[in-house]
């Protein structure tokens, strides 16, 4: 069970990270950050910052939807704030970004992702996941395996009532999602 994609919060969340890394930010290294920090917060908050499908992949842990807006600039106000793609690298459009939808503790979360990974260049960040987000697995090249928020939960050593209770807002959120789409 995950929690749905909040496609605004995406773009902001994104633009955020950028903001605080400095420029220009490389494809991976931001798909990387994104998980991290909806990861960290799901263990924090009992809810992620942004949700979505989350996936093993040959290089780590990812979010289908962010990896999809990058792609296609698809989610709202990102082409309005988030560059396509030039190489590998996107960088903010907006100098003054939107961020409306991101809460004070979502701030800082994000804000900590940033700087707990600053020194490690992508191919480090890379491993990082692979060793210390123990609800990774190693998948072939080209190939993908869903991480479900359990998995989050019971790698951090989550007791069972507090894995059970987050499932149960995942739940909620996802059917109250349906019907208002």
């Amino acid at each position: 069970m995950n929690f749905p994609n909040h496609a605004k919060k995406s773009t902001q969340a994104v633009a955020r990270l950028i903001e605080k890394s400095g420029g220009p930010i490389d494809y991976l290294r931001i798909s990387k950050l994104i998980y991290l920090a909806d990861r960290q917060s799901i263990l924090e908050r009992g809810i992620p910052i942004v949700g979505g499908r989350y996936f093993s992949m040959r290089k780590g842990p990812t979010i289908s939807e962010v990896m999809n807006f990058v792609n296609r600039r698809s989610a709202p106000q990102w082409k309005e704030t988030i560059s396509p793609r030039f190489g590998n690298e996107v960088r903010l459009i907006s100098k003054a970004p939107e961020y409306g939808s991101l809460s004070e503790s979502e701030f800082e979360i994000l804000d900590k992702t940033v700087v707990a990974h600053s020194r490690r260049t992508t191919d480090e960040l890379v491993d990082w996941c692979h060793k210390n987000c123990p609800e990774y697995e190693d998948v072939p090249p080209s190939q993908r395996k869903p991480i479900e928020v359990e998995s989050i939960l019971k790698g951090a050593n989550r007791s069972a009532n507090k894995i059970q209770k987050v499932i149960q807002e995942a739940k909620e959120l996802e059917e109250l999602d349906a019907l208002l789409t």
